[in-house]
């Protein structure tokens, strides 16, 4: 009888010790990662981008962003200083902490770098004399963007037209001259409207062209409404 209760003892310590070394009820886990140091381009996207730019960077109300030519026009420079520092008037908010957003510099970049990485196709453009993302000071002559509108513009574009008037003049009181500019160059893809090259003119834009084109819109724009920025604007 000792010898099977010293067996029963021994079997019962062993199965104590054995259950110390488990993980016991409310032991905590590891610490999950600062919010801080996540720098993982899915995530940080998913949850500060998605929302107005899409899951995929498309078909959202905001500007597309997985849009090989706009990121070949667009200065990294630009991307990342609206990122970081959001547009005022608009529904774009600042992200960097500096301005009082949530991301670090560090995220910031590693935003850009992701959206580089996975939308950005340099190789398509790399002969390519793209227009210039701003118009760097080239004058437009409103009267030549009219034709311009007309023979290439107005079809989908035009009073009465299928998409609606650019011409409106609400609509071009809620939209800077940069917002147009960056339209007619980058179009539209992910709702068939065509970029710079593919207008009905034959031809593409050039930068004069592109110039006379926002003259001419922004020639209709309300006098007493200054040219600020509409509520989803990011250039």
């Amino acid at each position: 009888m000792n010898s099977r209760r010293a067996l029963r003892l021994s079997a019962c310590l062993a199965a104590l010790f054995a259950a110390a070394g488990c993980d016991p009820p409310g032991k905590p886990g590891p610490i999950p990662p600062s919010s801080q140091d996540i720098t993982d381009f899915a995530t940080l996207y998913g949850d500060n981008c998605a929302g107005c730019h899409g899951d995929n960077g498309r078909n959202a109300p905001g500007r597309i962003l997985n849009d090989p030519l706009y990121l070949a026009v667009i200065p990294r420079a630009e991307l990342q200083n609206i990122v970081a520092n959001g547009r005022p008037g608009t529904a774009m908010p600042a992200w960097s902490r500096a301005q009082g957003g949530p991301l670090t510099d560090k995220q910031v970049a590693a935003l850009i770098d992701g959206i580089e990485t996975h939308w950005a196709k340099p190789a398509q453009f790399q002969n390519a004399a793209l227009p210039s993302y701003d118009a760097q000071g080239e004058q437009g002559d409103s009267g030549r963007g009219k034709k311009l509108f007309l023979r290439g513009c107005f079809m989908c574009h035009g009073k009465g037209a299928k998409i609606g008037p650019v011409t409106d003049a609400s609509y071009l009181a809620l939209s800077t001259d940069q917002l147009l500019r960056t339209s007619i160059i980058v179009g539209r893809p992910d709702l068939g409207m065509p970029d710079y090259r593919f207008l009905n003119m034959g031809r593409p834009l050039a930068n004069q062209d592109i110039a006379d084109l926002v003259a001419y819109l922004a020639s209709m724009r309300p006098s007493a409404a200054p040219a600020v920025a509409s509520p989803g604007e990011t250039k």
